[in-house]
């Protein structure tokens, strides 16, 4: 099977409802209506900031890995690695708000595009904190696997935006 026919696939995975419905549930119940949600939604641009924050989290780890293939600055990529952890937590929840939104299709793949991004994120973690004590293949390792993870979860994330078309994004 093509990619993206894996990636159409994901959209028929009734399975993921499980979970899907019952996070929506809470979500909804937190957010529609409420002032966070439509922050948390873009209501002060207009759009979605989600793919805006995607930008600083995973351009940071980006720019550290390439430090990190560059056999240089390893504090440096240190830091950007921290960067990224740091933005995660606000482009986690506009993912999640904006999720929260979608149809059930497009919900099956975006717990599968969070699902990537969080093993991304738990990577990243552990190399920094690995870097802590020393930097070292290992580190280098967990960086290149983190982008790895969430370059796979960007991939899904394009699905998810670009190729599902049940619903659009609403912004509270």
């Amino acid at each position: 099977m093509t990619l993206p026919g894996v990636l159409d696939s994901l959209e028929s995975a009734s399975v993921l409802d499980k979970v899907s419905d019952p996070v929506n549930k809470t979500l909804k119940s937190l957010l529609d209506g409420n002032p966070l949600g439509g922050l948390l939604r873009g209501s002060l641009v207009g759009h979605p900031i989600h793919p805006a924050l995607v930008n600083i989290t995973v351009g940071a780890w980006a720019s550290a890995v390439v430090l990190d293939l560059a056999g240089r600055e390893s504090k440096a990529a240190q830091r950007l690695i921290g960067v990224g952890l740091v933005s995660a937590p606000a482009t986690i929840a506009t993912g999640w708000a904006d999720w929260s939104t979608r149809g059930e299709r497009a919900r099956r793949v975006g717990l599968v595009h969070a699902g990537s991004n969080a093993a991304g994120v738990t990577l990243f973690l552990a190399s920094f904190l690995r870097r802590r004590s020393r930097t070292d293949g290992l580190a280098t390792g967990l960086a290149i696997a983190g982008l790895s993870a969430a370059g796979l979860g960007g991939v899904i994330g394009g699905h998810l935006a670009y190729s599902v078309t049940e619903s659009k994004h609403a912004l509270g």
